[in-house]
């Protein structure tokens, strides 16, 4: 029977131990991935020019998983949609719990106040119907940055997105090509 040399145990010992260390950093490197932050690849133009179509966004999960997910006016977030597909939406924060929504002639009141909107692709409208929302409590108004290709509470099947629904808040936005060049 042939004997094992030493320098053939310590080569094999050393083996077993990047091994067992590189399970161990793949393992955090995929929780940290998908329960603190996540990366969504966005297919369409409906939040021009905030965030651009075929863009990666790093977000931020934790505060949702942890905390109050209540955000704040203007926060661009991302949630799941209501319905069969269940997918995940990016829009921007209008209207909080007990808000009247207002939207006419393209302008966008809240509480009765016109909303300075300098993140807007286009400005004007041809949005001809007035439309009033009331939040519900534990829900949201969201709408898109470019309102004329973005499905959002004035469109989707449900009107409101549950506070619940929120997913992750925008905080990095990444061309695709950038991963791949």
């Amino acid at each position: 029977m042939k004997e094992i040399r030493v320098e053939d145990q310590e080569k094999v010992q050393r083996i077993l131990k990047e091994t067992t260390t590189y399970i161990v950093i793949c393992t955090i490197v995929v929780v940290v991935m998908t329960c603190v932050f996540s990366l969504n690849y966005v297919p369409s133009e409906s939040m021009e020019p905030t965030i651009h179509k075929k863009h990666l966004i790093l977000n931020w999960r934790l505060p949702y998983l942890l905390g109050d997910p209540v955000p704040e006016y203007g926060d661009v977030v991302i949630f799941r949609e209501n319905g069969p597909q269940n997918r995940l939406l990016i829009k921007r924060v209008i209207g909080l719990a007990g808000d009247e929504i207002r939207i006419s002639e393209g302008k966008v009141y809240r509480n009765g106040e016109e909303l300075d909107e300098p993140y807007l692709l286009v400005r004007e409208s041809t949005y001809s119907a007035v439309s009033e929302f009331l939040v519900p409590e534990g829900s949201l108004f969201v709408l898109g940055d470019n309102r004329y290709k973005s499905k959002d509470s004035r469109f989707m099947e449900e009107t409101y997105v549950p506070v619940e629904n929120l997913y992750a808040h925008e905080i990095l936005q990444l061309p695709f090509s950038v991963l791949f060049f």
